[in-house]
């Protein structure tokens, strides 16, 4: 990788602060610059002071879930792109609220691969940032 190379930013949410930094460490060895937080005041408070790519966060999260948090970073930045990437397989009721449901089951290079088409699309203009390959009808 060559020095300086950035791909975007994102910012991870999760309370699983091993996953969280594993996570972060895959990410920064692709050329992202990442941003973690443990917990939805964090993920807020690092959210109105940096100017973030893409917001991958858990859903179930000690106080408040993904998509309420989703729901929150929408009404400051519309434009942000956020997804919910959780353990739990179904998506949740209040999906809408975010842009794309993950499930913790996707390859890394499946991850990279959302990451790398939504910084593009937001490059370009687009806020459409959802994810279809591997996901079922809703």
């Amino acid at each position: 990788m060559m020095a300086g190379l950035r791909n975007g930013t994102v910012l991870c949410v999760d309370d699983e602060i091993e996953a969280l930094n594993l996570r972060k460490a895959m990410l920064e060895t692709h050329g992202y610059r990442v941003l973690i937080a443990i917990n939805a005041e964090e993920a807020l408070k690092v959210f109105d002071c940096e100017e973030i790519d893409v917001v991958l966060t858990d859903h179930l999260l000690k106080g408040q879930t993904g998509t309420a948090l989703a729901a929150e970073m929408k009404l400051r930045k519309p434009g942000v792109a956020v997804a919910i990437y959780s353990g739990v397989a179904q998506a949740p009721e209040d999906i809408q609220k975010a842009d794309v449901f993950i499930t913790k089951l996707v390859t890394p290079e499946e991850l990279l691969a959302y990451l790398e088409a939504t910084i593009t699309a937001k490059a370009k203009g687009s806020t459409s940032y959802i994810m279809t390959k591997g996901q079922g009808a809703g």
